[in-house]
């Protein structure tokens, strides 16, 4: 083993980091696609490294084991792993693991009782309205906001919730907040993933409609009465609502002109990020055998 093993983990959560400082001069379309492959390769980087610090100790624990695993997931050398290294691995394993677990099996829950409450309006006050993925999903919708609005605002609704499930956007969502679950220092890019998302499907509802000021508008009227969050914290369910993250923001990119498409750059910028992080994320577990640098 040598500490190069740890470099691909470093370089992906480093670069995570950094795009979660500022926002990115591209269309919310590529951007959102640009941060959720960054948080998933990261995730997937860090992952890798840490499973496969904990193989490899517990293989020199249990030199029977290597005859059931792959040469690859194995070290160059038969030294055994130093307890300070394998043990915080195995744990960190153990712990990533139970969250990731613990997080989808809550919103699999969460997802059957929306997609059950999805097939009529919800009966609260409250002016809530939520895309609700997959089969037997759809747009969920209160009585309250069916009476606050008007025809042309429900259709701006309506179009943005849309947008979410066309582009299937809980996707998105969900990469995201496993990646910030599991890596904290990622919660601000989780946090600008989830902006994103919001400002493309309120680009394409502007669209759709042709009246940026009356989306920006509506998201303005349901935010400032609708509840924080129609289905508990964004960071435990992937759903994708109307008055979502970053209101002010929204509404202030609404009453300007429409960004650019990007149609060059965007595809570019995500393409060569996602070559340069997922081949990062492909060395987690090659890179102490390729360089044969033996330093710990």
């Amino acid at each position: 083993m040598n500490w190069f093993t740890f470099l691909p983990g470093a370089v992906t959560v480093t670069l995570a980091v950094v795009l979660g400082a500022r926002p990115l001069p591209l269309h919310p379309v590529w951007s959102a696609r640009l941060l959720a492959t960054v948080a998933v390769t990261t995730a997937v980087a860090v992952a890798g490294t840490v499973v496969f610090v904990g193989v490899n100790y517990l293989a020199g624990l249990a030199p029977g084991l290597t005859t059931w695993l792959p040469e690859w997931a194995l070290f160059g050398d038969d030294r055994p792993l130093p307890a300070p290294v394998g043990v915080p691995a195995l744990v960190l394993a153990a712990a990533g693991a139970a969250v990731v677990w613990r997080l989808l099996a809550r919103w699999t829950a969460d997802v059957r009782a929306a997609r059950a409450d999805a097939r009529r309006p919800l009966d609260t006050d409250a002016p809530i309205a939520l895309a609700v993925p997959g089969r037997g999903g759809g747009v969920a919708v209160s009585r309250g906001l069916l009476a606050m609005l008007g025809p042309e605002e429900l259709r701006v609704v309506f179009e943005h919730e849309r947008s979410h499930l066309r582009h299937r956007h809980h996707r998105y969502l969900a990469a995201g907040a496993l990646a910030a679950a599991v890596l904290p220092p990622l919660r601000p890019l989780d946090a600008r993933l989830r902006f994103a998302v919001e400002r493309w499907a309120d680009e394409e509802a502007a669209e759709t409609v042709g009246d940026r000021a009356l989306v920006a508008r509506t998201i303005a009227r349901v935010a400032l009465t609708a509840p924080s969050a129609a289905y508990g914290s964004p960071y435990g369910r992937p759903f994708a609502g109307l008055g979502g993250s970053g209101v002010v923001q929204r509404v202030q990119a609404l009453l300007g002109e429409p960004p650019p498409k990007n149609a060059v750059s965007g595809p570019l910028v995500v393409l060569t990020a996602g070559c340069v992080m997922s081949l990062l994320a492909s060395t987690a577990l090659q890179l102490d055998q390729a360089l044969g640098i033996t330093l710990l």
